[in-house]
């Protein structure tokens, strides 16, 4: 399956040199207004395939998306200092209302990939600018709270002295500064949360619960 990969920036790249390492896709093309760092990125993950997945990585246009099957979109302006995610709703959104036709024009059957902040809202909006360019309801989802989950497993299992592997916990609602970890649901293994906290001597006292929600809450800042 092609895989093309709007924006490539840090999320847009790192994207990328996942799917090689992972093996995912049988070909990737990367889209960027800066054609240049398109380029440069498409070779500099291109060349890490003798080790990885041997795969096709390039830079190209909007037309070049054509036959991808998915789509995942990283486009967007970065998060300036003390701004919040809602902040770039403005400026992301104007991004958006340029690349997504583009986007649905070349590659009409393509699923749509949001990771663009905020991503909630910008997936919302995407899936209704698709929509009004003719493309099929249900081809449209973001990445939602995945990373923010990502953060809660990682610093229990720290936390537990445990692999973050063995950890099943999740944050809920939006990505960004409303989530909400759902500590109640958390287990290890087949164990609750707290109560593999208290056999291996590592209770989750209110503070650390504190300081554990700001560092996933706030993580991107």
């Amino acid at each position: 399956m092609k895989i093309g990969i709007v924006g490539c920036g840090q999320v847009g790249s790192a994207s990328a040199y996942a799917c090689v390492l992972r093996g995912v896709g049988t070909e990737l093309l990367l889209v960027d207004h800066n054609e240049a760092l398109a380029k440069a990125q498409a070779e500099d993950i291109l060349h890490a395939t003798p080790f990885a997945k041997a795969m096709p990585v390039s830079a190209g246009s909007y037309q070049d998306l054509a036959d991808a099957g998915i789509v995942m979109i990283a486009a967007g302006v970065s998060q300036k200092p003390g701004e919040t995610r809602l902040d770039l709703l403005k400026r992301n959104a104007e991004v958006f209302a340029n690349i997504i036709p583009q986007i649905i024009k070349a590659a009409p059957e393509a699923i749509l990939l949001i990771a663009s902040n905020p991503v909630d809202i910008m997936t919302h909006m995407a899936a209704r600018i698709a929509a009004d360019s003719g493309h099929a309801a249900g081809k449209v989802m973001g990445s939602g709270t995945i990373l923010d989950t990502a953060r809660f497993r990682t610093l229990l299992g720290g936390h537990l002295g445990i692999s973050s592997h063995s950890v099943h916990a999740h944050v809920l609602g939006e990505h960004g500064d409303s989530e909400v970890l759902n500590w109640s649901g958390a287990s290890v293994s087949n164990i609750g949360l707290m109560d593999f906290a208290a056999q291996a001597k590592a209770e989750i006292m209110p503070h650390k619960k504190a300081e554990i929600d700001e560092a996933v809450r706030k993580a991107g800042y």
